[in-house]
């Protein structure tokens, strides 16, 4: 065990310490963790609120708080955080190879004479709680530690240590302050506790002779030890004091509040302001994190505060998830089928999860599908998540937006979830629950954005995860066709399915060789009792003068035609000049040099008697002249 010295008086300001290069010599480019996830405004709220939401005790509330500095306050602010030693070691890094990012900060720090700081705020949480030098802890996980997590419960959202990467990401500086609020206090701790962290690559400093560092510094108390010195939280009222010039001061709430120094998004090509970026944040929040925003038990608070003010995120922020909102508060409904726009319906789909190598047994849980029918008029084709199904487990953040808009030609648009684990039934989870819940947390890559085999599935599982979660997405598939894609209500099973043929070349004749025409963006859907759809069709190679058929029809079980479908109107023809109807044939006729001939259109009405057994056919023919 280390033994310390006492440093004397002059050391005891907090200070940063650096470690040196070890023996080997070893040099590092940066922090590799980073490298595992997309560096988006996305990426850093799911990392932000999942570990709040991960740690809290009752309600977690979280405030992100914009300041930008300048002048008096930059200048008291650098002599807080003791600028000149910092700097010395960010201008070392700004010259190697993995410090751009850090000499681009350094200039827009010169240049503005400003200096843009992001304070992360969480309350009602457990705070940096632990050892300094030893055990697993809050405080070491995410103040100390490299891959390493400690997370409360087997749902937590992460699992890999990894996630806390983003952090020094989105600094320009590479550099994160916290400041924490304990729920639980070992002997000789006193609440706040304040630390700084850098991670930098490594660099050499000029210190009278050349020194290499390792790359990662800590701010904090200096601390000499047999193996060197080193900074610790400093505890109580002089963190207090430090914590007010640094913007870092919190109530008496128990949790973390961190602050990135020289925030950015490293993703954007140029360099939005505050209020452009509290806009992004506010919407990712929404987009990523509405279950945990609306759950039942102890919903999510987050606000969003800039210079210009602040406001709570709240249901009027919702609109863009409104639909799935909508149905997951429906997952109690008793629908066996969606007939109207908003209807909700629910299938259970059962999930095997297989024996645990630390001999837990097999269970046989359910996860819990809610399907709702889309308003196309509020809610439209324009929609971008229109199609998808949003993945989500106890912590209430969305792991997936499952696009299954391929699921089924014909199919109406909908809306739906998946909930699973503690999310299924989150007033009352049974023990198969949490163990779906605890199943589907290794089943997520270090981006917890998926569910997939991983390598904590194989450790920690015996065989039959992969097939698992395979039958689960196939099932929830069947599930979906049963309740999307529209059948006959005269107790037959009608046109369940669309299909498309291209059998006419330039001559016009069936022939088997390739068609001299190419046919793209299928889509077609069922509703009011008539079948609407739409495409494109160009030729092959170009030509001064074409036209085609467009021709719907039901085909028998011998693949022959059995009926015709009527055409009743073409809405849209953008790229030819003229429309024909003949017959429930539709006659497209080109313009002159036209590439292509996008078109949308519907049938008529189809009594209950004219819908039959077997597929519908959307053909379309092309014919040079």
């Amino acid at each position: 065990m280390a033994t310390r010295r006492d440093p004397g008086p002059d050391a005891v300001r907090p200070r940063w310490v650096f470690d040196a290069l070890p023996p080997s010599l070893a040099r590092r480019g940066g922090e590799p963790a980073s490298h595992a996830f997309r560096q988006d405004i996305a990426t850093f709220v799911r990392e932000v609120l999942q570990n709040a939401n991960d740690q809290a005790i009752e309600f977690p509330e979280v405030h992100f708080r914009f300041v930008e500095l300048a002048g008096g306050d930059l200048a008291d602010f650098r002599d807080a955080v003791r600028w000149p030693e910092l700097e010395r070691h960010l201008r070392a890094a700004a010259r190697t190879r993995g410090g751009r990012a850090i000499a681009a900060a350094l200039d827009d720090i010169r240049r503005r004479g400003r200096l843009r700081l992001l304070c992360v705020e969480d309350r009602n949480t457990v705070g940096l709680t632990g050892d300094e030098l030893h055990g697993d802890s809050h405080f070491r996980a995410l103040c100390k530690d490299t891959l390493y997590s400690h997370k409360r419960s087997d749902g937590a959202g992460g699992s890999y240590g990894l996630g806390k990467s983003v952090l020094w990401a989105f600094s320009g500086l590479s550099t994160v302050l916290f400041n924490s609020n304990l729920s639980e206090h070992a002997p000789g701790q006193r609440s706040p506790r304040l630390i700084g962290r850098a991670e930098l690559p490594s660099h050499e400093v000029q210190e009278g002779t050349r020194r290499w560092y390792s790359g990662p510094g800590w701010f904090g108390r200096p601390v000499a030890a047999a193996e060197g010195m080193r900074a610790e939280s400093v505890w109580g009222q002089p963190a207090g004091r430090l914590a007010e010039r640094l913007h870092l001061a919190r109530g008496d709430h128990t949790g973390t509040s961190l602050l990135i120094l020289g925030f950015r998004d490293p993703t954007s090509d140029d360099e939005p302001d505050i209020e452009t970026l509290a806009a992004r944040i506010r919407d990712a929040t929404v987009r990523e994190f509405w279950p945990a925003l609306t759950m039942p038990g102890r919903p999510l608070v987050v606000w969003v505060v800039t210079p210009a003010g602040g406001r709570l995120i709240s249901a009027r922020d919702l609109a863009p998830v409104e639909p799935f909102v909508d149905c997951y508060r429906g997952r109690h409904s008793d629908r066996d089928a969606v007939d109207e726009p908003g209807d909700v319906a629910v299938r259970d789909i059962p999930i095997d999860v297989p024996a645990r190598r630390d001999g837990a047994r097999a269970v046989r849980g359910h996860v819990r599908l809610c399907v709702r029918l889309a308003r196309e008029d509020r809610e439209g084709r324009a929609d971008p998540l229109l199609g998808h199904v949003a993945w989500f487990r106890g912590p209430g953040m969305v792991v997936r937006y499952w696009d299954r808009r391929s699921l089924a030609l014909g199919a109406r648009p909908y809306h739906a979830v998946l909930a699973c684990g503690e999310a299924r039934e989150p007033e009352e989870p049974t023990d198969a629950d949490r163990a779906v819940e605890r199943f589907l947390r290794a089943a997520e890559p270090p981006g917890h954005d998926d569910w997939t085999t991983t390598a904590a599935l194989k450790a920690e599982y015996k065989r039959g995860y992969a097939k698992a979660l395979a039958a689960m997405k196939a099932q929830v598939s069947a599930a979906l066709r049963e309740l999307v894609v529209p059948r006959p209500r005269q107790g037959t099973t009608g046109p369940d399915r669309l299909r498309r043929r291209f059998p006419i070349g330039r001559a016009g004749g069936a022939g088997g060789g390739a068609s001299a025409f190419r046919f793209s963006g299928l889509s077609a859907r069922f509703e009011g009792g008539r079948w609407r759809f739409a495409g494109a069709v160009a030729p092959a190679q170009p030509m001064q003068r074409w036209e085609c058929s467009i021709r719907l029809f039901e085909r028998g079980e011998d693949g022959s035609a059995a009926m015709d479908v009527p055409i009743e109107r073409i809405d849209d023809c953008a790229g030819a000049t003229s429309v024909d109807i003949h017959a429930g044939v539709a006659r497209v006729v080109a313009a002159d040099g036209a590439r292509e001939v996008a078109f949308s259109g519907r049938s008529a009405t189809l009594s209950d008697n004219a819908v039959g057994r077997g597929e519908l056919t959307l053909e379309v023919a092309g014919r040079g002249s």
